[in-house]
């Protein structure tokens, strides 16, 4: 990846891990260093890019305004780019490991369910379960969640 298409890629994770509630403070706290050097340092404002983060016009727009400015030979903004993507992947990481499902159906049509003996540990859900249609019915039994310690459970 070339260096500016990098700190795009990281402006881009860094504003929408913004828009989620749950990221971590590492994650925000590395794309506001990012911003605040690319803005001092070269005088480039990313918030186009922040607020609309899907848009490939404002991306592009973001590219050109960073080639222009020299940002791709800036060691130091670089080093905080990687640092953002890198702490991104590691939250996304640790949702999707974080949360696991026994059963997750999607848009299923049967005549009758039944899910048995179903065991998860973690930040877990036994059964998800999105549009699906059984006119015989549905059974589920024999769940265990193990979700660890919650603050109603101070093991």
């Amino acid at each position: 990846m070339d260096p500016v298409s990098l700190i795009v890629a990281a402006v881009v994770a860094g504003a929408a891990a913004g828009l989620q509630e749950q990221a971590q403070a590492t994650v925000r706290d590395a794309y506001q260093a990012l911003k605040r050097l690319v803005l001092e340092r070269h005088k480039v404002d990313v918030e186009p890019v922040e607020r609309k983060p899907e848009s490939e016009a404002k991306r592009d727009s973001l590219r050109e305004d960073l080639r222009d400015a020299g940002v791709a030979d800036d060691t130091v903004v670089l080093d905080s780019a990687q640092r953002v993507v890198d702490e991104a992947r590691n939250h996304q990481a640790s949702v999707a490991a974080a949360r696991a499902v026994g059963i997750d159906l999607d848009d299923v049509a049967a005549g009758f369910m039944r899910f048995a003996r179903i065991d998860v540990r973690g930040q877990a859900t036994a059964v998800d379960m999105d549009r699906v249609q059984a006119p015989g019915g549905i059974t589920v039994e024999d769940i265990r969640v193990d979700g660890g310690s919650s603050p109603s459970d101070p093991r």
